[in-house]
């Protein structure tokens, strides 16, 4: 009969991980290297990517004193967007770019952060959002634990914006019958409420959608417009509605993350709440520019909506959270008390 010992292929590559920590203690205590595999959906060009991902890497390298790198796998080499948080499940990677969005019925409450109408200031909302997720707090509890994972980093990818292929939006009517993409959750919802066939599809499908005509346009950040090589199928862009917002987490298994060490952990903790800073410090500091840059360069036009337009929208964006709150109505933690927990952090 097999005897139960700690070998990774007694109990698979989490506990493996686990093993390695412990037989690379020496006898002066001292820990052995842990190399984390890292899945990321985005591509290596994008923003998240050079301003967050890798900003946290490093500093997670750098505050362990070596003892931490990372295997990192961006462009959906392990898995797409959607299977993020099975990948971590699963052991195939140790740390994820988990999107709730893509993902609603799972994290159905963090996407709170995505509604319509909030603060425009991303390091706002992305503070709200970590403070919430971590243990203890009202989506760790809700969300982040159940699903076995702990939240490192937090972040948002900025306003967006209503952005055409060919038709200018110069009110909402104008939106009536386009299909626009959205990245589902509460972009899904707000898409609808302003007229549009919502179409929901993950980032990677969305320029092949564009360039065939299948989209008339899309929600989506005006500072990835270039990441993503979608500026030759777009020539319109609403600068003033932001029609929400997109999550980014990126979260580590909590099998991993119990065989760390405690300076690995703290160095992990201290990396995500560097790269959060960071990283909603440069979406705030570019999003301007890159509307410029769109305008100039690209040839992308500008067209704000007159502020009658603007209160109509707002009038729906209510309707959207309304419908937010109640869809998630009966659950073990209020969907109203995270709604309005989020709120007051985003705006304190």
């Amino acid at each position: 009969m097999m005897t139960k010992t700690f070998h990774g292929a007694a109990l698979g590559r989490k506990a493996a991980l686990a093993t390695g920590l412990i037989a690379g203690l020496g006898a002066t205590g001292a820990m052995a290297e842990v190399k984390l595999t890292f899945a990321d959906w985005q591509v290596p060009a994008a923003s998240t990517t050079q301003e967050a991902a890798k900003v946290f890497m490093d500093k997670a390298t750098e505050l362990s004193g070596g003892e931490i790198t990372f295997d990192y796998f961006p462009a959906e080499q392990l898995g797409k967007g959607g299977e993020m948080l099975r990948l971590l499940q699963t052991g195939v990677a140790d740390v994820a770019h988990v999107s709730p969005a893509y993902i609603t019925d799972k994290f159905p409450m963090t996407t709170v952060s995505e509604l319509p109408g909030m603060p425009l200031d991303s390091c706002a909302l992305a503070n709200a959002l970590y403070e919430l997720a971590q243990p203890g707090g009202a989506l760790y509890e809700a969300e982040f634990k159940p699903n076995g994972i702990r939240l490192l980093f937090a972040g948002n990818l900025g306003p967006y914006s209503i952005l055409t292929t060919e038709k200018p939006i110069a009110s909402l009517a104008d939106l009536s019958g386009l299909n626009i993409r959205t990245a589902g959750g509460p972009m899904e919802m707000t898409a609808t409420e302003l007229g549009a066939n919502a179409i929901r599809m993950t980032g990677s499908e969305t320029l092949p959608s564009l360039s065939r005509g299948t989209l008339d346009g899309l929600l989506w950040p005006v500072p990835l417009v270039e990441d993503w090589g979608l500026e030759e199928a777009l020539h319109n862009v609403t600068p003033n509605l932001s029609t929400g917002s997109f999550v980014v987490t990126y979260s580590i298994s909590d099998s991993i993350w119990d065989g760390l060490s405690e300076s690995q952990q703290e160095a992990l903790t201290e990396a995500g709440k560097y790269a959060t800073e960071q990283y909603c410090g440069f979406v705030n500091r570019t999003w301007d520019e890159s509307l410029k840059r769109l305008e100039e360069v690209h040839g992308i036009v500008p067209l704000d909506l007159p502020e009658s337009e603007l209160a109509a929208a707002g009038e729906r964006f209510e309707m959207v959270h309304a419908k937010w709150i109640d869809g998630l109505k009966g659950r073990a933690v209020s969907s109203q008390d995270i709604y309005d927990s989020f709120r007051a952090l985003a705006t304190e």
